[in-house]
């Protein structure tokens, strides 16, 4: 012990000499030292003094942008529950954004469909379809703009607004959103050498958006950082090109009014907004000048005092250094740390996967997954419960994917996955686990997942190229009960082209008369099996050849064109229809196909009653035909629009009676004249199957007890039109009796008129 402590006094004399040897080096090297020393302390000083307004512009930068950020996510939440509400009641959607209003901090909510009528949360509607962000919301795009008048108070506020999308990808509206202009003051910014006052939000013009308060320089809201600096010297040419280039964060020094400022120039992601620090350089340089001084009159009054000095120079160094470090660590965490889950961020993501595409060792896949149907999830376990979902399903995909491999949660429930991978057989063992772990992650509801597995093949493939691949497989099996996973293969892609080729034809198609109507017959089930009427069917033909229905009505149906096509062929018939009255004939009634979108479209039946009267054609020589699902739209609605349909005289059917669960309902409530019963009940031998003969028996002695006509349709053999026959169906139309045809072989079946 002894020996220890003469250790440590042995030491702390070798410590006394040293700091004497320095007072002495000191003393005698400072005038030498002083023409180095202070040049090239205030030189460091300055570029660190830069670097700490840097960072701290960058953490206030990001502290705002996760202000617009939580903002936007309860705009894209509540728009999740317009696309599950019935979108054509204004008393739903006014009660909606009423509701979104009142439990959240926007003051204004409003619902504005594809016609640009929004709906408001204080009542009343409006056209706004001049609005910019109604425009972008209608384009499918997410939008912030600052200080715009509301038209419905006439208050300037931000206004925010994201596509409303249904269920088919389809944007159905735009949901927007408006609160009090932001006041950087309220939020919780690192202030600069004890200056709040020189924060500003800019656009790419120059002009401020939001400020922080008075301030020395003079900018507002609403004023121009080009009024304080001149866009056309030197200073201003580079400001402007900062504003409106892709660039990263910058620091710049510049003289305004004769005062030097450091100006902190950092983009806000997701817009064209810029984060503007603006503090004169006095202020922030106040205390490492401060530094300064005392190193100097340490330098003439004792050696001793200097290092006490520099001792303080470094404690402040490093003070100033782990404030500069959490800042940078928290501006990490926002870019690279999902802050619901704790795991990577879609901006980390790319970068691991520009990184790990260059490595072509091993074969790699990108997989899109996502849990089917979340929003029941929300509605059964509540926002926070449905978080808890997301974050343990991450768990879930972390402790299932390989060390090399690496995933993101995109956006809600959405998640993709960089696996590397030698056999087939890996990829499939990796979406197997992930589904039979999801069975364990709550008891409350059962979760199921679609998976799209892309294999990359090409290196050079961007993320997002990639993603979509992975996402056109997914989709394709998506909204089925069970998990299921499948790989993208070439045809997907080949689909996506072919749709894309025809929808930049279809229009000109329509134009041309590319478009032509065939007939397929109906016949009175009886002794004779005369044709009683018939159904208009739509037929593409195209540079000489016909385009099978099933290539283009369901993309029609998905991009909205089947309306027109509706119209179109009503107008054909009636053309039909009016050359049988003339000739001298009583027309049979023609039924054409209604797209069930039509229900939503105000005047709907006005406007086939109109092209009637265009032709001078009576309405009772027209059946409009609408499909059983579209009760699933709204029940409501489809009554009034059968109720209407009638009230003109048209006959009205319902199509594929039976598919649906709401058959007997509709029978009640709905105003029918005709059911087409759906071919699905029939089989090739359908009388030796007594169930199919019971059910169909049934619905034809339910119909025929309200004094509702029944038709099947998809009658193959003979065996089936006797069946129906004995069962006392009215009518039938299939293969058996006529295919359909073009309308020269209608009109000599039907009216013995040669072509």
């Amino acid at each position: 012990m002894e020996k220890k402590i003469d250790k440590i006094k042995d030491s702390l004399i070798a410590a006394e000499h040293l700091f004497v040897g320095i007072f002495a080096f000191v003393a005698i090297t400072a005038a030498i030292l002083m023409l180095i020393y202070v040049p090239a302390v205030s030189k460091f000083v300055n570029v660190y003094a830069g670097d700490y307004v840097l960072s701290a512009t960058e953490g206030n930068a990001n502290m705002t942008e996760a202000y617009f950020k939580q903002n936007m996510m309860i705009m894209k939440t509540a728009a999740s529950e317009f696309s599950e509400a019935n979108l054509s009641d204004p008393d739903e959607v006014m009660r909606l954004c009423v509701r979104i209003a009142d439990s959240s901090d926007f003051k204004h909510i409003g619902f504005t469909n594809t016609d640009g009528i929004t709906i408001s949360s204080f009542g009343g509607m409006l056209n706004t379809s001049d609005r910019i962000f109604v425009r972008e919301g209608l384009a499918g795009e997410h939008s912030v703009y600052s200080r715009l008048t509301c038209d419905f108070d006439g208050q300037l506020m931000d206004a925010f607004s994201v596509p409303v999308i249904n269920k088919r990808g389809e944007v159905v509206g735009v949901l927007t959103g408006h609160k009090h202009p932001l006041e950087l003051s309220s939020l919780k910014l690192v202030d600069i050498a004890g200056r709040t006052d020189c924060n500003f939000i800019l656009d790419d013009y120059g002009s401020v958006l939001y400020s922080s308060g008075p301030n020395e320089i003079g900018l507002r809201e609403g004023g121009n950082i080009f009024d304080v600096i001149s866009s056309e010297s030197p200073y201003g040419k580079e400001i402007n090109y900062i504003l409106n280039s892709v660039h990263n964060i910058e620091l710049k020094e510049y003289a305004i009014r004769g005062t030097e400022y450091f100006e902190a120039f950092v983009p806000l992601k997701g817009g064209d907004w810029t984060f503007v620090s603006i503090i004169p350089r006095a202020h922030v340089m106040g205390s490492f000048n401060l530094l300064i001084i005392f190193s100097v009159g340490a330098v003439g009054v004792m050696a001793l005092l200097l290092i006490v000095c520099s001792m303080m120079l470094a404690m402040r160094m490093r003070r100033i250094s782990e404030e500069i470090s959490e800042a940078v660590d928290t501006s990490l965490r926002q870019m690279y740390v999902d802050p619901l889950t704790g795991h990577d961020t879609v901006r980390r993501f790319r970068e691991n996967y520009a990184a790990a595409m260059k490595d072509t060792a091993t074969g790699h896949a990108l997989i899109s997954l996502d849990v089917d149907r979340f929003k029941a999830v929300n509605d059964l376990l509540g926002f926070e419960g449905g978080n808890e979902i997301i974050r343990k399903l991450s768990d879930n995909i972390k402790r299932n994917i390989g060390g090399n491999d690496f995933f993101v949660r995109s956006v809600g429930d959405q998640f993709y996955i960089f696996a590397n991978y030698s056999e087939n057989d890996e990829l499939v063992s990796l979406a197997e686990r992930i589904i039979s772990d999801a069975e364990y992650i709550t008891d409350e509801i059962k979760l199921s997942m679609s998976i799209g597995i892309y294999k990359i093949d090409d290196p050079m493939i961007k993320s997002r190229v990639a993603a979509d691949r992975a996402d056109m497989a997914r989709d394709s099996i998506k909204g089925r009960k069970e998990s299921r996973y499948i790989f993208f293969d070439s045809s997907m892609l080949k689909k996506i082209r072919r749709e894309k080729r025809i929808e930049d034809i279809m229009e000109d198609a329509l134009a041309l008369g590319e478009f032509i109507v065939y007939l397929q017959p109906k016949f009175g089930l009886g002794a004779e099996n005369v044709v009683v009427g018939a159904e208009a069917l739509v037929r593409w033909r195209h540079e000489g050849r016909l385009i099978p229905p099933g290539e283009f009505i369901p993309l029609f149906e998905k991009n909205g064109f089947v309306n027109k096509i509706d119209y179109y062929m009503f107008e054909e018939v009636c053309k039909l229809q009016k050359k049988y009255v003339t000739m001298g004939y009583d027309p049979k009634v023609i039924s054409v196909n209604m797209s069930r979108t039509h229900i939503h479209h105000t005047g709907f039946v006005d406007e086939l009653a109109a092209i009637c009267e265009k032709y001078g054609i009576d309405t009772k020589y027209f059946e409009i035909e609408i499909t059983e699902s579209a009760a699933y739209e709204d029940m409501e609605i489809l009554r009034d629009i059968f109720r209407e349909i009638k009230s003109k005289g048209f006959h009205v059917s319902i199509d594929d009676f039976g598919t649906g669960y709401s058959s007997l309902n509709m029978l009640k409530d709905l105003p029918v004249d005709v059911l087409k019963i759906d071919r699905s009940f029939l089989t090739e031998n359908a009388d030796e199957h007594e169930s199919a003969s019971v059910i169909i028996g049934c619905v034809v002695s339910l119909a025929a007890s309200l004094r509702i006509r029944t038709i099947c349709e998809g009658i193959e053999t003979k065996e089936q039109a006797v069946l129906l026959t004995k069962l006392g169906c009215n009518m039938a139309q299939g293969f058996f009796f006529a295919r359909p045809m073009p309308v020269s072989d209608y009109e000599q079946l039907t009216y013995g008129i040669q072509g």
